[in-house]
């Protein structure tokens, strides 16, 4: 890849904004870069795998996938180019990635190993300032998020399930539950959530199949996505 083609793709992502021309062309020159090809359906990073460097998908699409710790629960995402996987899982306690990212198309990713984060934090002021900023930013939105008020009826507690188990606010989000273990999740009977969901899938905002339901809750109706946006 070339230099101007690297430097357009970092400069896509938070962490290179603000960089001078001369800085990009130090760190291009003098940091060890991954190149990394994926095809349609490879797994590019693994849910509870130790995160050892930065990942950046500069082309392609992704489904994200998350579960419950015991499984009983997951939910899966679509994102596409730029999207850096998990910043804040290079640091900490548990330095792991918390979902299992496939390749949905040909993907092309960079990746920077965390020896070489820690002499770019080091080396390069605003790129330190960016790392701070966009850790700072997922704290405070996780919190909030925390301490949002929730609707009082079933259907407005099925949406916030969605929104509060998504790690992106847009896009489809395929929900693999089973509705006795959603009622447990919502407070609710079973029959409640079976009322609930057919609810919102009359009014095109999900559709269900078995085991789970499909929906982008911010989407128009005839742009709801099937089952089939997902891999079964």
């Amino acid at each position: 890849m070339d230099t101007l083609h690297i430097y357009d793709k970092l400069l896509q992502f938070a962490l290179f904004q603000g960089l001078s021309k001369a800085d990009l062309g130090a760190l291009v020159t003098h940091t060890r870069l991954g190149f990394h090809k994926y095809a349609e359906g490879d797994t590019i990073a693994r849910a509870q795998t130790t995160c050892d460097r930065l990942f950046f998908l500069i082309d392609g699409r992704v489904e994200v996938v998350t579960s419950a710790d015991n499984g009983s629960y997951a939910v899966a995402e679509t994102a596409a180019a730029p999207l850096l996987f998990e910043p804040e899982a290079l640091f900490g306690v548990s330095p792991h990635y918390a979902s299992l990212y496939r390749a949905l198309t040909p993907c092309s990713v960079i990746g920077i190993g965390k020896d070489e984060i820690y002499k770019l934090i080091d080396r390069f002021p605003i790129f330190r300032i960016n790392y701070f900023n966009l850790l700072s930013a997922l704290i405070q939105k996780r919190h909030a998020r925390c301490w949002r008020s929730h609707g009082e009826s079933i259907d407005s507690r099925v949406v916030d399930f969605v929104h509060s188990h998504s790690r992106y606010p847009v896009g489809a989000k395929r929900v693999v539950v089973k509705m006795v273990r959603l009622a447990q999740e919502l407070g609710c009977s079973r029959l409640e959530v079976s009322r609930a969901l057919h609810r919102l899938q009359n009014q095109g905002r999900l559709q269900l199949f078995r085991g789970g339901f499909v929906a982008d809750l911010a989407a128009p109706a005839h742009q709801q996505p099937t089952p089939d946006t997902f891999r079964q």
